[in-house]
């Protein structure tokens, strides 16, 4: 019984470093690609991806999301905070009794694009950019950005569903024991 739990876990804990390595990758290979094809912000130049919904059209941002903290002093600030965010993200993942595959994907989807940020911050001093959705007022943003969300959106429901089940335990718990709060006719079920 051990032996399998024993190999569950190291399942996960392949699928996760896989997860956080191609995605990674998928967001590093994606902002060279356009900008290698479209070339830096300053040129003017962008891809009309679905028109009037979507263009690749380049950018950098020195902050995070919504360009806070942009302040070229910052950097390094944000770079310690990345590397904090990834030591956390490690280490509740390691520290899960039994994650399952929901928290494990989110978790490694926000490692993911946590790390290809973070490669960007290092190498070029700002995050590169360049997915426009034009149909709304919203900032240019990256594969890792997308990344982050999502994973963050799934940890949110996954948390959520897993808060229910121990919730309705302890409110059974109670109602199971008369000592603790719960009805006598209840402990006779």
């Amino acid at each position: 019984m051990h032996v399998a739990r024993d190999d569950r876990a190291g399942l996960r804990r392949a699928v996760f470093v896989a997860v956080v390595v191609l995605t990674a990758s998928l967001d590093l290979w994606s902002k060279s690609e356009a900008f290698a094809r479209i070339g830096p912000p300053d040129t003017g130049r962008a891809r009309e991806v679905v028109a009037g919904i979507l263009r690749f059209e380049t950018a950098t941002n020195p902050g995070i999301a919504w360009s806070l903290l942009s302040d070229r002093n910052a950097r390094w600030f944000i770079v310690c905070l990345s590397l904090v965010a990834l030591t956390v993200i490690g280490a509740a993942f390691l520290r899960a009794r039994s994650p399952g595959w929901p928290l494990t994907a989110a978790l490694a989807l926000i490692a993911g694009g946590t790390i290809g940020n973070l490669y960007d911050r290092i190498a070029f001093g700002a995050v590169r950019d360049f997915v426009h959705v034009t149909c709304i007022r919203f900032p240019i943003f990256n594969v890792a950005d997308s990344l982050i969300c999502i994973g963050a959106a799934l940890f949110a429901i996954e948390q959520f569903f897993a808060a229910r089940p121990r919730t309705l335990a302890a409110e059974r718990g109670a109602e199971a024991d008369p000592g603790r709060g719960g009805s006598a006719a209840a402990s006779r079920h």
